[in-house]
């Protein structure tokens, strides 16, 4: 190994001390000293090799007269010829196994010429922020824990890079046989490697980033001391596009990629020195709760519990109190709304994570550019398969189509339970193997919060007191089943006798309300339809009330994601009656149901059980919260962290990265639309903004776009007439 050497001493002193501890003695470390102004460089080394307890092979190379970079390293190659040689600059320090890791990436393949090492400086190979080299490790770090926590998460992926980066890079000698040494031309530095390199890809060689070897770059210690650009390296940048004219755009792409196994290492390599990012869009919660909403808070409370993320969460423009609140209270948890993300932005996770359906072209749209990935948490297929819950046909088609397109451009669907998942997996919905189940939890970690307080709802005061009632808690969807729960009423009170009450709890949809059903059954049944009290208006604190009120609590889905009703029966020691249908004959024991599907018949009897006898009662509450032991929000947690990390490392998947961002806007937006935005459009990213607040602005919008279609226009009919003389003459 070589460490080329012109001034730095202190740097240099730091940089062999770390090789020599770092390094197996059989390896030779040449020193390649260009005539360095400082003497106490050369007296260094003359120590060392004066000491006994040296184990190592040091030798010493000094220029009579500075000859610059590239002459003084290809000194070096001629020196160490037939080895390898490793080029370590004097102002980098090194950890335990960087040359073996070096070592096994140069000689992943056949075809590899060099392996460059990561670095907290240099440019495309730069951890923990991508493209944006600083001299220090992250707050907190030192190179040894740094170098281990990176060397621990690397994959090993060996990514291909463009060029060699001169910081830290193994070259091989049969790539030194082929393609020759530095050229002199490039003295008295910067861009002699990268041309190297490119001669290498020339002749059909390749580069690779030792993905496992983190090393401490300073930076400056020769060519910039005084921190100020050399004025060779403005001139050399020229001479590599001349020689190279696809040289800086390739270096474009490699710095800009997101989908390539380069981005898939760095982002790695972050993550062991940053932790893991997420964005967590909870834009559901507005209004009162609801199971999806209950669902979001607590993914997000048990994450933050976890102390393992940094977590960003968007939430929608007005926000229920009770969800904002909760949100509040989270520690490590930033809250941001939309309109703040759209303008200022917030920093590119390393995962976006969608905890419910995507609805809309335009939520894709907006999540996609937040990170690197996309986890999107599908509960159920209720509405992609029923055309009920839209106002059109059309709408319905729309939302099947967008429903198609979001599992798959994510890299990961989650579902809440294994029928949920196989129905999507029969639709084709998606890949197995990206999709995984990950249950709810039931033991409601911010459910006794709500319970401190309940409140009797609004309409609560038709039940009389002392009176039995029977809850159905829930939307009117028409798969939420509400006209049995009618059915059952009107069996237990006209062939039972039951002199009870039926309370119907939950908001009314727009498109597929059972409520006309319900109506029209309430006129031809007056006697059960007295017994009927509709509660429409229900916030935290009025279920809380109607669940300690009731005495029996009816749940009688067709289908369901996941179900969550009869675990919180069961937490306020009440019975409750279900059907062993979808997802709820997976988290509950199907023999266990008391729902005859859909005999209210049969089911009035066990419905009566369960409100006469005490040990019908409580085995059911004890079936209930047996099978909630294993279903706790935290577990959820730990697996949904898993899939967080293993996505992450994963591959982009199941096209690239452009086809996922952008392949989904192609039915949105014109052709010319997309030639100015991207993926790699013509219009930066820094103008597309200023751009849009032009267009917008009333006064400026109208007049400046007025004046650019005249100008197209004009130009347009001046290449017309300027092409006809050309086509006349052709023809």
């Amino acid at each position: 190994m070589c460490i080329p050497v012109f001034g730095g001493h202190e740097r240099f002193a730091q940089c062999l001390n770390r090789v020599l501890a770092h390094t197996a003695p059989d390896v030779r470390i040449l020193i390649c000293d260009d005539a360095s102004p400082d003497p106490r460089s050369a007296e260094l080394v003359a120590e060392l090799a004066a000491s006994s307890q040296a184990p190592h092979e040091v030798s010493y190379l000094r220029r009579e007269r500075n000859v610059g970079f590239p002459a003084n390293v290809n000194g070096a190659f001629a020196a160490a010829a037939p080895a390898d040689v490793v080029i370590l600059n004097s102002d980098c320090e090194v950890a335990e196994g960087w040359l073996d890791g070096l070592r096994d990436a140069a000689y992943a393949d056949t075809r590899v010429a060099t392996a460059t090492a990561l670095t907290n400086n240099g440019s495309i190979v730069t951890v923990p922020r991508r493209n944006h080299p600083v001299r220090e490790l992250p707050a907190g770090w030192t190179l040894d824990r740094a170098a281990a926590a990176v060397r621990a998460a690397a994959l090993r992926i060996r990514p291909r890079l463009p060029t060699a980066i001169g910081h830290c890079v193994y070259i091989r000698r049969s790539a030194l046989e082929l393609v020759g040494d530095f050229d002199p031309a490039f003295e008295p530095g910067y861009g002699e490697e990268v041309d190297f390199s490119q001669r290498c890809v020339n002749a059909g060689l390749c580069h690779v980033l030792a993905d496992d070897v983190f090393v401490l770059h300073t930076g400056g210690a020769s060519l910039a001391p005084d921190g100020q650009p050399n004025p060779a390296q403005s001139q050399h940048e020229q001479m590599l596009a001349d020689r190279y004219p696809y040289y800086h755009e390739a270096v474009k792409d490699a710095e800009e990629d997101y989908s390539r196994p380069l981005a898939r290492a760095l982002a790695v390599a972050r993550r062991a020195l940053t932790g893991t990012s997420v964005v967590i869009d909870a834009r559901i919660l507005t209004g009162p709760m609801t199971g999806t909403q209950l669902q979001v808070l607590e993914v997000i409370a048990a994450l933050s519990r976890t102390e393992q993320l940094r977590i960003t969460v968007i939430m929608p423009e007005q926000p229920g109190d009770y969800a904002e609140r909760t949100l509040q209270s989270l520690p490590g948890v930033r809250l941001v709304d939309p309109e703040t993300v759209e303008q200022r932005g917030v920093e590119r996770a390393d995962l976006v994570h969608r905890p419910f359906q995507i609805g809309s072209d335009e939520d894709l749209a907006f999540l996609a550019p937040l990170g690197e990935r996309l986890i999107v948490t599908n509960q159920d297929l209720i509405s992609y398969n029923n055309p009920l819950y839209f106002a059109s046909s059309i709408g319905w088609r729309g939302y099947r189509e967008i429903t198609r397109s979001a599992l798959a451009i994510a890299d990961h669907v989650v579902f809440i339970s294994e029928h949920a998942r196989d129905e999507a997996l029969a639709e084709d919905l998606l890949d197995p193997s990206r999709a995984s189940v990950v249950y709810n939890g039931t033991d409601h970690t911010l459910f006794s919060a709500r319970a401190e307080r309940s409140v009797a709802p609004p309409g609560a005061e038709r039940l009389p007191e002392g009176a039995e009632a029977i809850l159905c808690l829930g939307t009117d969807f028409r798969h939420k089943n509400r006209l049995f729960a009618l059915r059952l009423l009107a069996e237990l009170r006209e062939r039972h006798g039951w002199p009870g009450y039926l309370l119907l709890a939950g908001p009314h949809v727009r498109h597929g309300s059972s409520l006309p059903d319900e109506t029209d059954w309430l006129e031809q049944h007056p006697s059960a339809a007295a017994a009927v009290i509709e509660l429409s208006r229900v916030n935290e604190e009025g279920k809380a009330w109607l669940y300690e009120r009731a005495a029996l609590v009816l749940y009688p889905t067709v289908h369901e994601g996941f179900g969550l009703v009869p675990f919180e029966a069961a937490d306020h020691d009440r019975p409750c009656l279900w059907a062993p249908v979808t997802a709820l004959a997976e988290v509950l024991p199907p023999e266990a149901a008391p729902i005859v599907p859909w005999s209210p018949e049969l089911t009035a009897e066990a419905a009566l059980r369960l409100l006469r006898e005490g040990s019908a009662r409580e085995q059911n509450i004890r079936t209930i919260r047996e099978a909630a032991r294993g279903l706790s929000w935290d577990r959820a947690a730990a697996e949904l962290l898993q899939i967080y990390r293993e996505t992450c490392d994963a591959p982009v998947t199941p096209a690239s990265a452009t086809e996922r961002r952008y392949g989904f806007m192609r039915g949105l937006l014109s052709q010319d639309a997309l030639r100015l935005i991207g993926p790699h459009g013509i219009l930066p990213v820094d103008l597309q903004r200023p751009l849009l607040a032009l267009a917008m602005h009333p006064q400026v919008g109208r007049p400046m776009f007025s004046v650019l279609k005249l100008g197209y226009r004009a130009s347009y009919r001046w290449r017309r007439l300027g092409r006809a003389p050309q086509q006349r003459r052709e023809r």
